[in-house]
């Protein structure tokens, strides 16, 4: 009998200060809402397993800065090119995308994006990365957090964001770091990577589900590196409730290098979450104008080409909201979504002066085509001080739907 699967943007997202090197290659997970990197040039630091069998298609990236020869961005299955490739013309600017071919996902295998630049030059920068997935059965956005180099006290619990900038906190609240999803489902296979690990005793990276300790959990020996899971234990999400990640550090000293936690957010209902997040929050000055990415790390520029990617599938996006952790303007701000750089969004947020928490539009939807480029941008009021925010995320119900025949 047929079963139905919406499908998902799993997009990437970071501002790239500087760009990459002539000739080489580079690696990062796919994931939902993640930040992507510009410097793992170890393959086995973004070949992520995957444990929901399903579709990729649509490969996208969007080239800001490019004087190279001509480069190549393509999906990687374990350590094998697989189909869905890109050609980056040399010297060239702007979306580059394969909308012929598809990669079939297997439970158990290990996906990621590899990045091979051209030849000469001096600039190529690029972001969002981006497929669309679409699981055999429900719908399912591979979620995740990418951050490295933390530095972890001891006997301490370190909070970080669900997706996105995953820098961790040991002295922030859940409220501060974690997202509110506006979106009920389930949370399950965890995946934890882990680069260097000086510490001496055993940590515990954990799910946190509305401030408490979730059902995920994987320990991490002391000094132990590589891939950690949890593929046994899930956690209910309820419309309304904090998500993010939690990692426990036992006795001692010593630092350890996070390259990714991640989880698959399932629901029933054909609704998923996108969210840009910047763990340790991004400052915003009184009376400027400053523009997001849809989703994965939380990012400002002040030039909007830098953040825009286009949606790659029709959804219907509601309930927009940010999260402010500290807020000095004197005077109201607003975040609005972005529809092709434009004025044609309905979703808007009032973030009141000197306020901070949790500020959401409950009113307004927006219908998006996937021909549309997305982006968020903050006015913030013109007197006072700054602002510091921490996330800023949609729910959505996809308008397609494909046909899975058993």
């Amino acid at each position: 009998m047929p079963c139905y699967a919406d499908i998902v943007l799993h997009q990437s997202y970071r501002l790239f200060s500087s760009g990459q090197g002539a000739s080489s290659t580079f690696y990062n997970p796919i994931g939902c809402g993640t930040r992507h990197n510009n410097d793992y040039a170890t393959e086995s630091d973004s070949n992520f397993t995957w444990r929901t069998a399903g579709t990729f298609s649509n490969l996208y990236v969007n080239v800001l800065a490019n004087d190279r020869a001509a480069s190549t961005f393509r999906t990687r299955k374990g350590t094998s090119n697989a189909n869905l490739v890109v050609s980056i013309t040399g010297s060239t600017t702007g979306k580059f995308e394969d909308t012929s071919n598809s990669d079939v996902v297997t439970a158990g295998d290990n996906w990621h994006y590899s990045m091979t630049t051209g030849a000469g030059g001096t600039t190529f920068t690029y972001t969002p990365m981006q497929v669309l997935f679409a699981a055999t059965t429900n719908t399912v956005s591979r979620v995740g957090c990418d951050a490295n180099g933390n530095t972890m006290t001891a006997s301490s619990t370190h909070v970080g964001p669900l997706a996105g900038d995953g820098t961790l906190s040991a002295t922030d609240a859940d409220s501060v770091r974690h997202i509110t999803y506006r979106t009920a489902g389930t949370l399950n296979n965890l995946f934890l990577r882990i680069r260097t690990n000086g510490r001496s005793t055993t940590s515990t990276v954990r799910s946190r589900i509305g401030g408490a300790n979730g059902n995920m959990s994987a320990s991490v020996a002391g000094s132990a590196t590589g891939n950690f899971e949890d593929t046994t234990n899930s956690d209910t999400v309820s419309v309304g409730t904090l998500v993010g990640w939690a990692y426990v550090t036992g006795t001692g000293t010593g630092n350890v290098e996070t390259m990714g936690c991640f989880a698959d957010f399932t629901t029933t209902n054909g609704q998923a979450m996108y969210s840009a997040a910047a763990g340790g929050g991004q400052t915003v000055l009184a009376n400027v104008t400053t523009y997001y990415g849809f989703s994965g790390g939380l990012r400002t520029s002040t030039t909007e080409s830098n953040t825009i990617g286009e949606a790659n599938l029709p959804f219907t996006a509601s309930l927009m909201q940010c999260n402010i952790s500290a807020n000095t303007v004197t005077a109201a701000s607003t975040l609005t979504l972005r529809i092709n750089s434009g004025a044609g969004a309905a979703e808007t947020v009032s973030i009141t002066a000197s306020t901070t928490g949790i500020f959401q539009d409950t009113t307004n939807s927006d219908s998006i085509l996937a021909s549309d480029t997305l982006n968020y941008k903050i006015v913030t009021g013109a007197t006072g001080t700054s602002l510091i925010i921490r996330s800023i995320s949609v729910a959505a119900r996809p308008q397609t739907k494909l046909i899975m025949v058993n």
